[in-house]
């Protein structure tokens, strides 16, 4: 299972037609791709770096479902609780970029899930629980795995490729597993997960990997905080939650693209969060001018001083021009 099907088998859930999902204006364009097939898609306002939603944006019907993110992990969900309280609907709570939060755990949401290949070394892999007791979808049994096998043939080349052992030809090759197996698993239907993605975390996972994360994502923040010409965004997070990625922000789309161009020269791989597909204007600037620093268990303390490093000593955003 992927987080994808998480959202749809909840919108399946006692309803025989399409249900209503809200989503906020920033947000995964793939998942949101999926959800087409099984709900009707409406707009609510929401960025990662606002305290809360623009709740005017959002006016559902009790039945409808409302998804709500937790944007790299670091938001406090006390706003969501309150506006939950006044309002009928289903709620749905995106946890992938920090399944521990103190906001996870604590929870009042009709249904919740996370994506565990976000914060996992495994192609695919999904929870869904209902922190309100509700009957959950019935479990899948059966899948199509090729995307996950291909996703998985992958990883092993990249961390012989990360380990040394790399040449340009091995990166096009694992590169090109990556996408093809991405393209297949964007297209599969509701799947259990995969054998070999279920060995892994049927005995849970280290928490030494979480605390990691933490200890890399305060190390880079003070890092950053003495770079004048690089902006994070995020600067503080409530008790309880651990980063998912340290966001930074560019004055414009070039200026982004350099930057992530001269990290890969380095061998720093920094994602953006999200290419959003959005009709609200400020989702789609910020979507164009922000870059993730990873932080997760694979980085040493001296591999964050290298992304840091870079930064300071490489990168000047005079390189680009605005535009």
């Amino acid at each position: 299972m992927l987080a994808r099907h998480a959202v749809a088998a909840v919108a399946q859930v006692g309803s025989e037609n399409k249900p209503t999902l809200w989503l906020p204006s920033y947000f995964c364009p793939e998942v949101a791709d999926c959800c087409r097939h099984y709900c009707e898609i409406r707009e609510y306002r929401d960025m990662p770096f606002w305290a809360e939603a623009d709740w005017k944006s959002l006016e559902p019907k009790s039945q409808d479902i409302v998804l709500a993110v937790n944007y790299f992990g670091v938001r406090d969900g006390t706003p969501w609780k309150n506006w939950r309280e006044r309002v009928r609907c289903i709620l749905l709570e995106d946890h992938s970029q920090d399944p521990f939060s103190a906001w996870a755990s604590t929870s009042t949401a009709d249904f919740a899930f996370a994506s565990a290949r976000k914060t996992l070394p495994i192609p695919d892999g999904a929870i869904l629980w209902s922190p309100q007791g509700l009957k959950l979808p019935s479990q899948p049994v059966e899948g199509d795995w090729s995307g996950s096998a291909l996703k998985l043939a992958a990883m092993i080349f990249k961390m012989e490729y990360l380990r040394g052992a790399g040449t340009d030809e091995l990166k096009r090759r694992f590169r090109d597993l990556q996408l093809r197996g991405e393209d297949l698993m964007r297209k599969s239907k509701i799947s259990a997960i995969s054998p070999s993605s279920f060995v892994y975390v049927a005995d849970g996972v280290p928490r030494a990997w979480r605390n990691q994360r933490s200890t890399n994502a305060r190390h880079l923040l003070n890092d950053l905080r003495k770079i004048g010409h690089v902006h994070c965004a995020i600067s503080r997070w409530p008790d309880g939650a651990v980063p998912f990625a340290l966001p930074i922000l560019f004055r414009s789309r070039r200026e982004r693209d350099e930057c992530q161009s001269l990290l890969q020269q380095h061998k720093i791989y920094c994602p953006v969060h999200w290419v959003c597909q959005t009709t609200d204007i400020e989702a789609l600037d910020l979507s164009a001018r922000i870059l993730s620093l990873p932080v997760d268990q694979r980085y040493t303390e001296g591999d964050v001083d290298c992304i840091s490093g870079v930064l300071l000593h490489a990168w000047s955003p005079g390189r680009a021009s605005a535009g």
